[in-house]
């Protein structure tokens, strides 16, 4: 754990491996989104891939995968090894932008979750996406069988996925605002004893 708690923090550290993770968080959501998804969801009819689709239900998975071609079957291997990545990357991304901001904020703070390893915290969003991704690819590797366990679980999975990482991101990127605004305050506050009130001699 304090291996794993030191590695997300080199990347809140180095501009080198801050770029790394922001390159691979949103290149990933580039093919995801604009490469990959809608060549998918054209070979399919209309339906995206599983990942991609929020409010998806045990009885949709297999309602959508006799529509699942081949091809279709291909590019989602390729979808989930790229998904394989993205989600470790992208918690480094936001545990690097909290850590910075709150070392900046709070140094205490920063201090305390630090010594108690909480940083590692930041990567369960990443462990229900990789559950998600393992279940997802159980159903359709085994297309013709319906196996109704593991389709519940990539629902469930996605859930717990969704909601840790609405958390996450409104961690990291409420702190970085809050950063934001002490850095400006500081910035282009009044110098002391500018103030009202003050006396001329």
């Amino acid at each position: 754990m304090q291996r794993l708690n030191d590695l997300m923090l080199r990347f809140s550290r180095s501009w080198p491996l801050f770029l790394l993770a922001a390159l691979v968080t949103f290149g990933s959501l580039y093919l995801f989104t604009g490469v990959i998804g809608p060549r998918f969801t054209a070979l399919t009819g209309g339906f995206p891939p599983f990942d991609l689709q929020n409010a998806l239900t045990a009885n949709q998975v297999y309602e959508q995968l006799p529509s699942y071609p081949d091809e279709a079957r291909r590019l989602y291997y390729l979808f989930s090894a790229i998904d394989f990545a993205f989600p470790l990357f992208a918690s480094l991304f936001l545990a690097a932008i909290a850590a910075f901001s709150l070392r900046y904020l709070w140094p205490a703070g920063y201090q305390w979750m630090t010594e108690r390893r909480l940083w590692v915290l930041l990567l369960l969003p990443a462990l229900f996406d990789w559950a998600e991704n393992a279940f997802a690819l159980t159903v359709i590797a085994n297309h013709g069988r319906e196996l109704r366990t593991a389709a519940a679980m990539l629902v469930y999975a996605k859930l717990g996925k969704l909601s840790l990482a609405a958390v996450a991101q409104l961690l990291g990127w409420g702190l970085l605002l809050l950063a934001a605004i002490k850095w400006v305050w500081l910035r282009f506050r009044p110098p002391a004893g500018t103030g009202r009130g003050r006396r001329s001699p």
